[in-house]
C-alpha cells in the first residue's frame, strides 16, 4: 500500500474529532496579548464581486502551540516546528479534580500509566481539566480567564524524561493562574517539547487516539494558532 492509499484507507475507516475553537471576536485571549479582530473590506453585499476580511490577532490565539523561543531566547521559531511534531499518538489524562489554582501532582500521571498504560517517547501528552467547557465569547467567557489549574514542575519533568513531542491541556495556559516563574513553560519548552493550549472537546475523547495539528508557518513567530483534530476509529 502506498501513501495515497494508506491516507485514503485513513480518511475512509476512522472517524475525526474537532479539538480547536473557533477563531471570532471576543474569545478569550492573553490580557497582554492582542485580540481578534475581523474587519470585512469588499462584500457582495454592497455590489462587490467578491467577499474577504482583514484578520488581526495574536500568535497565540485560540487553540494553539507555543514554539520554543516563546519562552527561550534563542530558541527555535514556530516556522522550525517539523511538520511531524503534532501527529502521532495522543494521550488524555482526565486532570478535572485539579482544584482551581491547583497542579496536577506526579502521582496522577502514574496512576494513570497503571490505568492505561505507559506514556511513550512521542506521544503527545493532553490534560483535561474541563476549562474548555467555560470558553465563550465577550463577558461570558471571563470565568476562562480566571484560577485555571496548571501541571506541576514535577510533572513536566517526568514528561520531558519520557521523550513526549508535545504537552497540551484545555486552559489558558500550561502553567496555573498566576505562576510567578511557569516552570512547565521552562522545563518543556527548555527541552524543545511544545506546548498546547485552549484545547477543545478532551472530554469526549479516550484514553488513546490519534491527533493531527498543523499550525501556520509565520517566519520567526513565537507560536501560532492550529487546527487541531482527533483520529478514531468509526464507531
Amino acid at each position: 500500500m502506498n501513501a495515497i492509499e494508506k491516507l485514503l484507507d485513513l480518511v475512509n475507516s476512522s472517524r475525526f474529532v474537532e479539538m480547536t475553537h473557533e477563531l471570532e471576536p471576543g474569545i478569550p485571549y492573553w490580557p497582554t496579548h492582542s485580540d481578534f479582530k475581523a474587519v470585512i473590506g469588499d462584500h457582495q453585499s454592497k455590489g462587490d464581486e467578491s467577499f474577504w476580511r482583514t484578520i488581526t490577532f495574536g500568535e497565540h490565539s485560540g487553540t494553539h502551540i507555543d514554539s520554543q523561543s516563546h519562552f527561550i531566547l534563542g530558541g527555535k521559531n514556530v516556522d522550525q516546528i517539523p511538520i511531524t511534531q503534532i501527529i502521532g499518538r495522543g494521550v488524555n489524562i482526565d486532570a478535572t479534580d485539579t482544584p482551581p489554582k491547583g497542579e496536577v501532582p506526579l502521582s496522577k500521571i502514574h496512576a494513570f500509566e497503571k490505568e492505561h498504560g505507559s506514556i511513550m517517547a512521542g506521544d503527545i501528552v493532553f490534560f483535561r481539566f474541563g476549562w474548555d467547557k467555560r470558553w465563550a465569547v465577550g463577558k461570558a467567557g471571563k470565568p476562562f480567564l480566571e484560577d485555571w489549574p496548571g501541571t506541576s514542575k514535577e510533572a513536566a519533568e517526568y514528561l520531558r524524561d519520557k521523550g513526549v513531542k508535545a504537552v497540551g491541556c484545555d486552559t489558558l495556559a500550561l502553567d496555573k493562574f498566576g505562576s510567578p516563574d511557569n516552570p512547565s513553560h521552562r522545563v518543556l519548552l527548555g527541552s524543545g517539547i511544545n506546548i498546547i493550549e485552549n484545547v477543545n472537546n478532551l472530554g469526549i475523547l479516550p484514553a488513546f487516539f490519534g491527533v493531527i495539528g498543523l499550525p501556520c508557518k509565520f517566519k520567526d513567530g513565537s507560536g501560532s494558532t492550529l487546527r487541531l483534530v482527533a483520529v478514531l476509529d468509526k464507531e
